[in-house]
């Protein structure tokens, strides 16, 4: 049997109802039959809250992004995340959350407390987190300890980092999770090639790209097969073998904290 694929990290709430048919078809088409659209705020958390109800392969994170917070998380921030994510079995992690310390970022206390304040919500409703970290990563992990993150597992979104990253985060207990970096970085295959298959999943972190000229050429969840591809050559597997156990991978992390999930929900 060849399982489909999970795309397990996207932004598509971001474009309307008639695009994203458009893009869910293109998607099925070569064979990614799920998708999990991760909020950055509690609006957007929202709108996939709908799209959920809408389209049967949609399935969401509830979460607030480092980059969108303007102020300390609050009461009812946290509360609309409480009910979204109970009130909706179909939110199965908690994302996108995580640290960010570009200069533009917002103050990185701000940071601190909301990413520990979100990780106590996946441990409490027992959910994966799918965390982003970005110039942050030493702090990402002493945070993940501490708040003991580990108890619920999930994934290091869209890696960008080496071997010696790679090995700290499994060694966690998360996921590598890659994105089309991958197709074009061979610092990136090197880390491909020296981690466990069991250890990766993929995933597009799609979102509108207005600033390619070329429609055609925007990132969809579609987009997965070429990196699944790409990791079978890389590790020299057939690619229905890789597929296969990706799909496993990103099976076995969200069924961790959605008991009533069936490998029949996602194919």
């Amino acid at each position: 049997m060849k399982y489909s694929i999970i795309d397990s990290h996207t932004h598509i709430y971001s474009y309307t109802d008639n695009e994203l048919i458009e893009i869910l078809q293109r998607s099925k088409s070569l064979g990614v039959n799920t998708v999990i659209d991760s909020a950055v705020d509690i609006k957007s958390a929202h709108r996939i809250d709908k799209l959920t109800k809408i389209h049967k392969n949609i399935y969401g994170g509830a979460g607030m992004h480092p980059q969108n917070l303007v102020s300390e998380i609050n009461e009812n921030e946290i509360r609309s995340l409480y009910e979204l994510i109970t009130n909706n079995k179909k939110f199965i992690v908690v994302s996108e959350i995580g640290l960010d310390f570009q200069d533009t970022s917002p103050d990185r206390n701000i940071q601190y407390n909301a990413f520990r304040k979100q990780i106590g919500i996946a441990r409490e409703l027992n959910k994966p987190i799918i965390f982003h970290s970005r110039l942050a990563i030493q702090e990402t992990i002493k945070i993940l300890k501490q708040e003991r993150a580990f108890e619920v597992g999930g994934a290091m979104h869209y890696f960008q980092s080496n071997n010696e990253i790679a090995k700290q985060i499994i060694d966690l207990g998360f996921k590598i999770s890659f994105g089309k970096p991958l197709l074009r970085n061979i610092n990136l295959e090197k880390v491909v090639k020296n981690i466990p298959l069991n250890n990766i999943i993929v995933e597009t972190d799609s979102a509108p790209q207005p600033f390619k000229k070329n429609r055609a050429k925007w990132t969809e969840p579609k987009d997965c097969k070429s990196i699944i591809e790409k990791i079978a050559n890389i590790k020299a597997l057939d690619e229905c073998e890789v597929q296969n156990q990706i799909f496993k991978n990103t099976f076995k992390m969200l069924k961790n904290g959605s008991k009533w999930l069936n490998t029949n929900d996602f194919n």
